[in-house]
Parts: structure tokens; sequence; C-alpha cells
């Protein structure tokens, strides 16, 4: 009797072991190769879901963010160089996504930022919080303004600019209208009035162009910078609105300015009204996303280095609205498509205008799924950075990562 208890008993054990195998491989969805990913609720406090695989040609392993490696809520993510980020939560962190580790952070507290990599270190510009916790918009310009914050490579402060005290009569009002140049030593600012270049060196402004007096090119003058980008250490591209000499409403332009000669180009985008808040620059590559409401499918973009225009035309007519990323080299974009509960993104490469991978991010709160993400591509190791959640109070910012092969 002893015995045929023990058999029932070890027969039991062994159908629980085999439900509990079955009901972990359910759960445990792989992020690759363009299935969906699901993040346990107990993985939920800025975390990330692991790959660990292959991704690239050369065997590089997708990177990984882990979560609990920052402090506070964190706001956001950005491109350092190569296979590093910057990570905004309660300071700034330098993170390695290779290592899975943070190498170094700057007691920096900022509620929005833009930040851009030149030769010696990373340029950091934002709406200062000197509290170092969340404030308004209003409260951080009427206190503190735009900053600019130099660092090295090792991620120490070595300059610190208040970008809004340098123009006496006029206003920076874009932090993605401020840019520096690769080898760190101008910065060019886009005002309400016109185009400044300020010198580091010398700590002097000097004024590029006057909107009103020589702002003007092919019929068109500028009535506001809204973007700018090096492409060069003497030329500038931007992006902004432009009037018709003839008058009428405002219309997307953009263009590339001299800053020694004040030489101009304007081309007119009349058919085609570009997010100047979402514009962004990989590599040579200018991405300039649509506004959401004027959505038609398409994404235009501006080779820099031969000045040459192309547009990408998307799977679908509506994809574009819920958000267009350039990857930091400029050979990818992705677009995110929003579900109730869900968010699928669109790798596409950007030389055939093909997509090469497509990934659906699900989680049970579909409160993530409220607001555009935040994506990082990383080129070198064919790594997709997916940030949820991170203007969203109500919950944790959910950072997930996967890879793809370009």
């Amino acid at each position: 009797m002893k015995t045929k208890f023990m058999c029932i008993m070890l027969i039991l054990a062994f159908a629980l072991n085999l439900s509990a195998c079955g009901n972990s491989q359910e759960n445990m969805k792989s992020s690759e190769n363009g299935i969906s990913t699901d993040v346990p609720q107990s993985e939920k406090n800025n975390t990330s879901k692991k790959t660990g695989s292959e991704s690239s040609d050369n065997n590089t392993k997708v990177g990984t963010v882990n979560g609990p490696a920052f402090s506070g809520k964190v706001s956001g993510c950005y491109y350092a160089d190569g296979n590093r980020i910057i990570v905004a939560a309660d300071k700034l962190y330098l993170y390695d996504t290779q290592k899975s580790e943070t190498i170094a952070s700057a007691d920096i507290f900022l509620n929005e930022l833009c930040v851009q990599s030149y030769s010696d270190g990373y340029f950091i510009v934002g709406e200062e919080n000197g509290s170092g916790s969340a404030s308004s918009f209003a409260t951080a310009q009427s206190s503190n303004g735009i900053k600019g914050y130099l660092l090295n490579k090792d991620f120490v402060v070595e300059n610190t600019i208040s970008l809004s005290g340098l123009l006496n009569d006029d206003f920076v009002l874009q932090m993605a209208s401020v840019t520096i140049s690769q080898d760190g030593k101008q910065i060019a600012l886009g005002g309400l009035q016109g185009l400044y270049l300020y010198d580091i060196s010398s700590q002097k402004v000097h004024t590029i162009l006057n909107y009103s007096e020589n702002g003007r090119a092919n019929n068109m003058q500028i009535a506001t910078i809204d973007s700018l980008a090096f492409t060069g250490d003497k030329t500038l591209t931007y992006v902004g609105t432009g009037i018709s000499s003839d008058g009428g409403d405002g219309v997307s332009v953009y263009g590339t300015v001299s800053t020694d000669n004040a030489s101009l180009s304007i081309t007119q985008k009349a058919d085609y009204e570009v997010d100047a808040e979402e514009v962004q620059k990989g590599g040579n590559l200018l991405v300039m996303p649509q506004n959401f409401n004027k959505n038609n499918g398409t994404l235009l973009m501006l080779d820099t280095a031969s000045n040459t225009e192309k547009k990408l035309t998307f799977s679908g007519s509506s994809e574009g609205k819920d958000g267009v990323f350039c990857s930091e080299q400029g050979k990818y974009v992705a677009a995110s498509i929003l579900g109730e509960a869900s968010v699928t993104i669109n790798i596409y490469d950007t030389a055939s205008g093909k997509v090469i991978h497509t990934e659906t991010v699900k989680d049970d709160n579909s409160t993530y799924f409220l607001r555009i993400p935040q994506i990082l591509i990383l080129d070198e190791s064919g790594t997709c950075i997916v940030v949820l959640g991170r203007g969203i109070s109500e919950v944790s910012t959910l950072i997930t990562t996967f890879g793809f092969k370009g």
C-alpha cells in the first residue's frame, strides 16, 4: 500500500513538473525574428527584455539595457556613440549596451534634453531642473532656461553654457535649434529673429542671418528655424518655416546656410508638412517626419553629403503618425504602429526603402501604449531599444531590446 502511494505521488509530481515547464515556455516569448515580446509584471520597473543572441554578420551580440542600473524613473534614452547610450533618470548615465553596465554618470537634472556627439565628447542641451525633481516646462524656462553641457568622453562636465543668456535681443525657443560643430569649437543657435554662431573659445556671438534682412532666397523668407545640424565645420542644414514674398501662410522649408558668408538655400515643401520637433540626423542623412495630422505614409529624407532628396514609402498609408526614428548612422529608420495593448515596429533600410524586420512588443498594461514610444537603433550591433511609458507618471518606464539583421 505504501509502495502504491509513493508511485502515485511520483506520477503526480512528474505531471506537475511537465505542466510548469509548458507554462514557462508559453510565457517566455522570444524577441527575435519578429516574434512578439511579453514582459512579465515582475520585470516592469525600468527593466529590459534581454535577448543575448547574435544579430549581425560579424556576430556582434545584441545590446541590452538593464533598468535597475538607474535610480529613479527613466525619462529617456539617447545615442552616445557606437553601442553606448545616455540614459536620463535621477541624473544622466553613460551606459554600455554590449557590457550591460553603467560606465559613468553626471549629476545633471533636465526635464527635456537633446544629445549630440562630437569628436571630443557629448553636447547635451536641455531645460534645466535645478531641484532634481519634476517640474513644469514653464518653471524650468522661467528660472533656468536652456543650458548646454559639454562633457568629455569620460562623461565629465567640462563646460556649462547658459544658451538663453547668449542672445541679448533674441530667444532660443527650440532645443533642436541648437547644434555643435564636429570639432567642438562652435555652437549654432536658431533664435526667434535670426541665426547665430557662438565661438566657445572666445565666448563671442556672431550673427549669421537676420531673417528679415538676409534670410531670403528663391522668393522665400525664413520665418523660423526649428532644427539645426552641422554638415561640415562651416555648413549648417536647417528645417523651419518659410513665407513667400507674395505673402500667405508659412510652409515647411529646409536648406543649407554657410556660417562664414551666410550663403543660403531654401527649398519649399508646400505638399509636405515637416514635424520640426521630430527632425533627426543620422550620419549624413537628415530625416524629416511628417506632421502626424498630415501623414500620408511617406518620409522625406535628405542626403546632406550629396544634397539629394529622397522619399521612403511606408508599408501602410497611415504608418508614420505614431513615430519615426532614425538610427545613429542613418542606415535604418523605424516606424512604430500603436495598438490597444501593443506596439509594432517596422525597421526599414534607408538605402533600399525595404522593411528588413518587424517586431511587436506587448504588455498587459495598455497605459504603455497611450503615447508614442522612444526608439533607438544601434547600427553596429543591430540592436533596437524600445522605451515605453517614459512620459507617463502612472507607470514605471519599460525598456525592451531586440535584435535584427540588416
